[in-house]
C-alpha cells in the first residue's frame, strides 16, 4: 500500500475528545497551522457522544470555559457552581449543544480535521516528526513540528517508544469501562420528593431548594448518587441485576430527562477481546438497569430509554511516564508547581477495579499540574495531555475529569504552538512564555 503525504503543519493533534479539540485550537489561536486527527467520525469525545456531561470538579477557565458559556448562551448549559460533600463542581451541559459549539469553534479557528483516520505509526528521527494514518484513501503521513498525544490511552507516545504505567500495583487492575444511559419520561418531582424522603438511600444529594411539581423544574439541577438499598433488595429477590452498588443519576436539558451512571465492565479496554466484549455488555447491562428503575423507583414508572452513549467510556488504560509523576501525596498536599500549567479542584473519583463500590475525594483548594508531566521521559517532539498524563493510579482518579483533561489539553496545544514558531521542541520552551501565553488565555495558574 503507498504513502503518500497528507500533509504538513506546525501541529499535528491526534484524538478530537475534549482535550484534542481544546489542544487544537488553542495551538490554532497561537498561530499555528492545525490538523487534528481522529480515528472515529466524531469530535468532543466523550463530552458529545460519550454523554458526560458535567464536569467532577469545577471549569477554573480557559477554552473550556468559553464552550460552557457559549452553550449556555444557546440555552443548553448551566454555568453556575453547585456544591456536594466532596467540593464544587460548574458547567452541566447538553451533549449536542455542546457539539455544536465545539464544530463552531474548530472551524472559526482555523483547526484542519481530518475523520476516520487511525494512527498506525510515528515519524520519528531525533524526535517525533510526524504520524502515518490509515484512512478510507489508504495510508497517509502528516508531517507537523509539534505532536500532542489526546489519544487517551497514550497510542502515539507508546508508538515513539515512550514507557508507560498501567493499572495499580500488586495486580495491575484498571478502573472499569461504563456507557451513560439517558432515559425520557421521568416524573422527576416524584422521584425529588423519594431523595427527601429517604435519605439514607443516597450517598450524595443535589435538589434544588425551589424545586416544585414540575419536571422544567429540575432541569440540569437534580444530581444524585445512591439507591444501594433497592439495588441490595432486587438482588435478594433475584429480580433486575445492577452491576454497581450506587447509581449515579443527573437531569438534563429536556424537561423530564435522567441520564443515568450505572453500568460497568471490568477489564484492560487495551485488550481487543475486552474492548468489543464491553461495547456488548454496556448495553446488555442499560436495559437492566432500566428494568430495574421503573420497577423499583419512583418517578421511573413509565421511563423510556432515549439512548445509550455511542462512545463507551473509559476511564483508565496507559499513563505515560513523564519527566515528572504527579502523585496523590501531591494532591492531598495541595502542591503548587513552579512550572504549573494550570489549577485543578476536580476530586480524586475512583471507580473499584475489580469491585462494584467507588470513592470520592475532594482536593480541597486543589493543586496544580506541573508542564513536565505533559512531557514523556526521552521522546522529543511529543506531549500528552488528558487521560494518559504522567500520574500515579491513585492520582489518576483526579487529572482523568474533564476539567483537568481540557487544562493539559490547553496547556499542551499553546506550548506546541510555541516549540513550532521557535524551531525547537516542547521540552525546549520556556516555561515563563508558555505561562504567560496562559493566563493570557483565561486559564488559573495557581503560582
Amino acid at each position: 500500500m503507498v504513502l503518500s503525504l497528507y500533509g504538513e503543519y506546525d501541529v499535528v493533534v491526534a484524538g478530537a475528545g475534549i482535550t484534542g479539540v481544546i489542544a487544537a485550537i488553542a495551538a490554532a489561536r497561537t498561530g499555528a497551522r492545525t490538523l487534528i486527527v481522529e480515528g472515529s467520525g466524531f469530535v468532543g469525545g466523550m463530552v458529545t457522544v460519550g454523554r458526560l456531561t458535567k464536569p467532577t470538579g469545577p471549569v477554573e477557565g480557559g477554552i473550556y470555559r468559553e464552550f460552557l458559556e457559549r452553550a449556555a448562551a444557546y440555552g443548553g448549559a448551566d454555568i453556575a457552581t453547585q456544591r456536594s460533600y466532596w467540593g464544587e463542581y460548574s458547567g452541566i451541559f447538553d451533549p449536542e449543544v455542546m457539539q455544536r459549539v465545539i464544530i463552531e469553534a474548530l472551524t472559526e479557528s482555523g483547526v484542519e480535521v481530518l475523520l476516520h483516520a487511525r494512527v498506525t505509526e510515528v515519524v520519528r528521527d531525533q524526535a517525533v516528526r510526524g504520524l502515518e494514518v490509515l484512512t478510507k484513501s489508504g495510508r497517509r503521513l502528516v508531517l507537523g513540528r509539534a505532536v500532542v498525544d489526546a489519544t487517551g490511552d497514550g497510542d502515539v507516545a507508546v508508538l515513539a517508544g515512550a514507557e508507560f504505567m498501567l493499572g495499580r500495583p500488586g495486580d495491575g487492575l484498571t478502573q472499569p469501562m461504563t456507557a451513560y444511559i439517558r432515559v425520557l419520561n421521568v416524573e422527576v418531582p416524584r422521584f425529588a420528593a423519594f431523595m427527601r424522603e429517604h435519605p439514607e438511600e443516597f450517598s450524595e444529594m443535589v435538589l434544588p431548594e425551589d424545586g416544585g411539581d414540575r419536571n422544567e423544574d429540575y432541569v440540569f439541577r437534580l444530581f444524585a448518587t445512591g439507591l444501594s438499598g433497592l439495588i441490595r433488595q432486587a438482588r435478594e429477590a433475584g429480580d433486575y441485576w445492577v452491576p454497581k452498588d450506587v447509581i449515579t443519576l443527573k437531569t438534563g436539558l429536556l424537561p423530564g430527562e435522567v441520564n443515568i451512571n450505572a453500568t460497568r465492565v471490568q477489564g484492560n479496554a487495551l485488550d481487543d477481546r475486552t474492548l468489543s466484549r464491553a461495547e456488548i455488555e454496556v448495553r446488555r447491562q442499560a436495559y437492566n438497569v432500566l428494568d430495574f428503575l421503573r420497577k423499583y423507583v419512583p418517578g421511573f414508572e413509565r421511563a423510556v430509554l432515549l439512548d445509550i452513549a455511542p462512545r463507551l467510556g473509559v476511564r483508565e488504560t496507559r499513563r505515560i511516564v513523564g519527566d515528572y509523576i504527579l502523585t496523590a501525596e501531591d494532591i492531598r498536599a495541595g502542591r503548587r508547581f513552579p512550572d504549573s500549567i494550570g489549577l485543578s479542584r476536580a476530586a480524586i473519583d475512583i471507580h473499584e477495579p475489580g469491585g462494584g463500590g467507588m470513592t470520592m475525594i475532594g482536593v480541597g483548594d486543589g493543586y496544580t499540574i506541573p508542564y513536565r508531566c505533559l512531557l514523556p521521559r526521552g521522546v522529543e517532539g511529543l506531549l500528552v495531555a488528558g487521560r494518559c498524563i504522567s500520574v500515579d493510579e491513585i492520582a489518576h482518579g483526579s487529572t482523568r475529569n474533564t476539567p483537568v483533561c481540557a487544562l493539559t489539553g490547553q496547556a499542551a496545544g499553546t506550548a506546541a504552538a510555541l516549540a513550532a514558531q521557535a524551531g525547537g521542541t516542547p521540552r525546549q520552551v520556556a516555561i515563563g512564555r508558555l505561562q504567560e501565553a496562559l493566563a493570557r488565555a483565561g486559564l488559573p495558574l495557581g503560582l
